[in-house]
């Protein structure tokens, strides 16, 4: 052995027995502290220090990560004939209940041939859906019950703080599962796209990216606070979540029922600017009275500016807010009337559909039949003094959409003109060709 060799040799040995006596003097000292009554807590650890990375955010995801599936699923092909491959796309999903429920987002799976889900232990199965509310972007999906299924702690997005810390898990990209982190940036924060507004969602600065949609978003603990959603394609460095409250509501009329129940206040409402305490805001107003009078607290003309003890920002937020509530709730509302802010409550129902569709068609008078090879609505009559006579719609008139929606029966046009009632609006916007003139126009209910 040369003198380097030596020299090396004889410092390892010295590092060595350092590290002997310095573990012993260390839990002379823990056996020590760890013996007093008052003595501090000890964090026992390996000498590979792995237990010193253990944090909430790694103890939730630990937790969690079972639940949380990759969804991937298949398109028909843009091709009639010929064997062009069904296009996919992937989402991420969460499992709510241990019967093989997951809860989604809508714009996922709405059009899907087929969907695969997939957890993080390899294990691979089809889904079927069970129901779609497209107007919250939530689906709920059905999976075959195993064993090792296991579902996510249901937390609450009532009362989330801003500056809370928060938790994303999804499958961006189909790249698997891929954790962020960030805080509650705002509640109760309306999205636009392009064609609709999302009322009442959370935003967060966790990165939520397209495969992200449908994943869950959870508070430090590791509990469901909300599902995450990227249907704002240009959102850049904030992203959005469904509160899980609603969803959670939404998921159990979906499972239960096959639709969801939306309390109806009895009444239509139109959206009116207007200035309070010298602030400019938009607040529904009560257009007609379509319930029973002796049971309503409302009036025709109330402007209705908080429900729930909360401020509503037009009639698509008080809808927002309901969706959370079941048919039948009292709900507690604030209302303007003839200057004067009053407090009253409000029972709820379920929309009495059977009972409105004969009203809502006497109110608008048009009998339609199919035209155009049954691409459109031919105006068959008018019926004098009605809603359409009014707007000066005519006998020969076609009418194509409404709110945007292709209508090709009787039944489709009154059925989306009785589904926009149960959201408490006073009018449907119609798609009207007389001649070689087309345009739209709002058509009252």
């Amino acid at each position: 052995m040369n003198g380097t060799e030596k020299l090396w040799t004889g410092l390892g040995a010295g590092i060595a027995l350092g590290f002997v006596v310095a573990i012993g003097m260390n839990a002379s000292g823990d056996e020590a502290e760890q013996s007093g009554p008052d003595g501090p807590d000890v964090v026992e650890m390996d000498v590979s220090g792995e237990n010193i990375r253990h944090t909430p955010v790694t103890r939730a995801v630990e937790r969690v990560a079972p639940s949380v599936v990759s969804i991937t699923t298949e398109q028909p092909p843009s091709r009639l004939f010929g064997r062009a491959p069904a296009a996919s796309s992937d989402g991420s999903g969460v499992v709510i209940d241990t019967e093989g429920v997951v809860l989604t987002n809508a714009h996922v799976v709405s059009s899907a041939s087929r969907i695969i889900v997939s957890f993080d232990d390899g294990v691979q199965t089809e889904a079927r859906v069970i129901g779609l509310a497209e107007n919250l972007d939530l689906a709920v999906l059905k999976i075959p019950i195993r064993p090792e299924l296991k579902a996510v702690e249901i937390g609450s997005s009532d009362g989330l703080l801003l500056g809370e810390p928060v938790i994303a898990i999804g499958n961006p990209f189909g790249l698997g599962h891929t954790v962020t982190s960030g805080v509650v940036s705002a509640t109760s924060r309306a999205l636009e796209t392009d064609d609709r507004v999302f009322q009442d969602f959370i935003q967060t600065d966790a990165s939520i990216n397209p495969g992200n949609s449908g994943g869950p978003l959870l508070d430090r603990d590791g509990a469901l606070v909300g599902i995450t959603t990227s249907i704002r394609p240009d959102a850049q460095g904030i992203g959005f979540a469904i509160p899980i409250d609603r969803a959670i509501k939404v998921a159990r009329d979906l499972v239960e029922v096959g639709a969801v129940r939306m309390p109806w206040l009895g009444a239509s409402l139109e959206d009116i600017r207007l200035s309070i305490d010298g602030a400019p805001r938009v607040a529904p107003r009560v257009s007609a009275l379509l319930g029973s009078d002796d049971r309503q607290g409302l009036q025709a003309g109330d402007f209705i500016t908080y429900a729930g003890g909360r401020s509503v920002q037009g009639r698509a937020d008080l809808n927002a807010y309901l969706a959370g509530l079941s048919p039948g709730e009292d709900v507690s509302l604030q209302v303007i009337r003839q200057s004067e802010a009053l407090n009253i409550r409000v029972q709820t129902t379920e929309f009495p559909g059977s009972t409105a569709a004969p009203k809502l068609e006497s109110r608008v008078g048009l009998r339609l039949a199919k035209s155009h090879g049954g691409r459109a609505l031919s105006v068959l009559g008018v019926a004098a003094g009605s809603a359409s006579a009014r707007l000066g719609l005519r006998r020969g008139d076609l009418i194509l959409a409404i709110d945007g929606a292709r209508v090709t029966t009787e039944a489709d046009f009154y059925g989306a003109a009785l589904s926009a009632l149960s959201r408490h609006r006073s009018s449907v916007l119609i798609t009207v060709r007389r001649g070689r003139a087309q345009g739209r126009v709002a058509l009252p209910l």
